[in-house]
């Protein structure tokens, strides 16, 4: 009887692939629901349950294995029932958790149902899943999951007990239940059971739902069919939660959500918390005061809060669970606040470990973000998370955009002081992905912004990365052309870079006589600081560029002024910054220090002495710097002489 049934479905669904040719209709393909609503709305209502229930079963395998059927339609378009969309869908579960409302009505193709596992994984289990769509009874399912249940990701899992389901379920809807007892009987099955309930967090809302009509239709223990159903009303109500995170208007709201719902808060809830709260109290409060101003007031209050700890308490719980889309938003939240407690360090621990394992598929964006926090928050990445990153930058460097070039190289360059790039025991991968994101970055240049192009020739000069002249001036020019565009430090920063990488000519152009002179704008207001000013001064030596008339002094006083009794006490001068900028003045031609700057430099340099921060090399290099700079030798022996 079951080869009878089979064979009469398999004949008429063969039949209804035939294309009728005709001058009023043109052929289209469509998904196999649509095909098989269209031939149930024109078969009438006779045995219109019967068919509907086999029907059914045939569009779910059709839509799970791919097969495009054609057919012939009106020009008129028909609508289709939504029961039959989703009935031509129910095998294809996507096992992201980060998917948001109405994702899990989309069709996905068979290289995104297994994205979150790796590429040998995934090939596995793609092959595993067509062997289960592929059998023709029960007894053979049971005989694959004998064979590699070890192998069995949870959309495989999932897929398996639902194709039992209806592989048990006659024409008419009903379970065979002599069949259904030996099946449920058999030891495998019970661990496939097992294995679906172990990895049950990895599954979306469609292959919850899967899950929860095989179970009610396998009539399998109480407790297992209650759990099923309580996962599918507790997302329902995590969707919810989600809408309310992202409509929060203040830290209060957010943490009283997490006080009173925290309790049925899932992963993609906790990081969204995060993210939200991190985006509230570090708003500038002002348009005027700087982009990356924050509420020092409202982020100390917040991790004083014993709601807020638990929200992180919650995310280090959920942190294996995650995704990387998770993962960069909890990371970012992080970054942005700061906060010194050691919750917050064990959790950034957990991040990056997660992050190493689901990296290898993550948009650019999340993957710049990840990288970007990490270095931010001072974390020393391991080898493991370096070797992914740098598969996945290869594989999809051409989809950077500028923000993420810029801001995976700021963090590499941040990542220098613990491996110089270019050293036998750098950083692993390093040198590709510098290499492969700087051949994009120079390539699309008139995507990037003035700050931008600032923060990439920063990076470039920290990594000592290869830059054709050609490239160097067009990042110049690009910066140069906003100079407004830039704050404080970009300024100082863009100028110093051109003086790391860059050579006379480009220091005779007119883009750094450009940000040379607002560079000695600033200066005078006090905008630039020590360390600034002192990068300028090194920059233009190097260079071999004097500045124009006043430009020098004014740098110079932003560098060595000493502030009087009852001013606002600015940060001491360091050793290093005094020897670059004393350097720089050696270097220009015409160019001496002034009585008020010399008495400054003898004075700063006493007090690093009496400090005991002045290292050797650096007093060797004031000492050579000297003479060209207008300095008294002996004065600055005297100076440099511990007393």
């Amino acid at each position: 009887f079951l080869a009878s049934a089979r064979r009469h479905e398999l004949s008429r669904v063969s039949g209804a692939r035939q294309t009728i040719k005709t001058h009023e209709m043109k052929t289209v393909a469509i998904d196999p629901a649509a095909l098989f609503d269209r031939m149930h709305r024109s078969s009438g209502n006779i045995h219109k349950g019967l068919k509907q229930r086999a029907c059914a079963t045939k569009a779910c395998l059709s839509a799970a294995a791919g097969s495009p059927i054609t057919r012939l339609t009106p020009c008129r378009s028909m609508p289709t029932s939504s029961r039959a969309g989703a009935l031509g869908r129910c095998i294809a579960a996507n096992v992201s958790t980060d998917t948001t409302a109405g994702d899990e009505d989309r069709q996905h193709d068979k290289s995104e149902v297994f994205r979150s596992t790796t590429r040998g994984t995934k090939a596995t289990q793609l092959t595993l899943q067509e062997q289960i769509l592929d059998a023709p009874d029960a007894a053979t399912l049971l005989d694959i999951v004998d064979a590699s249940l070890n192998e069995f990701g949870a959309v495989n899992a999932v897929t398996a007990v639902y194709r039992i389901s209806r592989l048990l379920t006659s024409r008419a809807g009903r379970l065979r239940r002599t069949e259904s007892e030996h099946i449920m009987s058999d030891a495998r099955f019970e661990s496939l059971i097992h294995t679906l309930e172990s990895k049950s967090s990895e599954l979306d809302k469609l292959g919850l739902e899967n899950r929860k009509r095989a179970y009610h239709k396998l009539r399998v223990d109480a407790d297992l069919r209650a759990g099923a159903a309580l996962s599918v009303r507790l997302l329902e109500r995590s969707k919810d939660i989600q809408g309310d995170l992202m409509d929060a208007c203040s830290v209060e709201e957010v943490l009283l959500m997490v006080e009173e719902q925290g309790e049925i808060f899932n992963k993609v809830n906790t990081s969204t918390a995060l993210h939200r709260i991190a985006k509230i109290a570090t708003a500038v409060p002002d348009a005027n005061a700087g982009a990356k101003q924050q509420s020092p007031d409202a982020v100390l209050s917040m991790a004083r809060d014993d709601r807020f700890r638990l929200l992180l308490q919650m995310a280090t719980l959920f942190c294996k669970e995650m995704s990387i889309v998770s993962i960069s938003n909890a990371l970012w939240a992080l970054a942005r606040l700061r906060c010194d407690l050691d919750e917050i360090d064990m959790l950034v621990d957990d991040l990056a470990g997660r992050a190493a394992a689901t990296v290898h598929n993550a948009q650019p964006k999340h993957l710049a973000t990840v990288v970007w926090a990490l270095a931010v928050l001072g974390h020393e990445p391991r080898s493991r998370l370096l070797r992914a990153m740098a598969i996945r930058v290869m594989d999809t460097a051409d989809d950077f955009r500028a923000p993420d070039v810029v801001n995976m190289l700021w963090a590499y360059a941040r990542w220098t002081r613990l491996a110089p790039l270019n050293s036998p025991h750098g950083l692993p991968g390093a040198k590709d992905v510098v290499k492969e994101l700087s051949r994009v970055a120079l390539a699309n240049l008139a995507d990037f912004t003035t700050y931008q192009c600032a923060n990439l020739a920063w990076s470039l000069a920290i990594l000592d990365a290869d830059v054709q002249p050609r490239s160097l001036a067009s990042i110049l020019d690009r910066a140069a052309s906003d100079p407004d565009g830039l704050d404080d430090t970009a300024l100082t920063h863009t100028i110093w870079a051109i003086g790391v990488k860059g050579t006379e000519i480009d220091g005779a152009g007119g883009s750094f006589q450009t940000l040379l002179a607002e560079a000695a704008k600033r200066a005078l207001d006090r905008g630039v600081g020590r360390t600034g000013a002192a990068g300028v001064l090194w920059a233009c030596g190097r260079l071999r560029v004097t500045p124009r008339e006043g430009q020098a002094g004014a740098l110079l006083d932003c560098l060595l002024t000493v502030e009087e009794e009852g001013e606002p006490r600015g940060k001491d001068l360091q050793p290093q910054p005094l020897v670059h900028g004393l350097w720089g003045i050696c270097q220009m031609e015409g160019v001496t220090l002034g009585q008020k700057h010399r008495d400054a430099v003898f004075s700063h340099a006493s007090r690093l002495v009496e400090a005991g921060k002045m290292e050797a090399r650096h007093a060797d290099a004031l000492r050579a710097s000297a003479v060209g700079a207008g300095l008294d030798p002996l004065e600055m022996d005297h100076a440099l002489t511990v007393r």
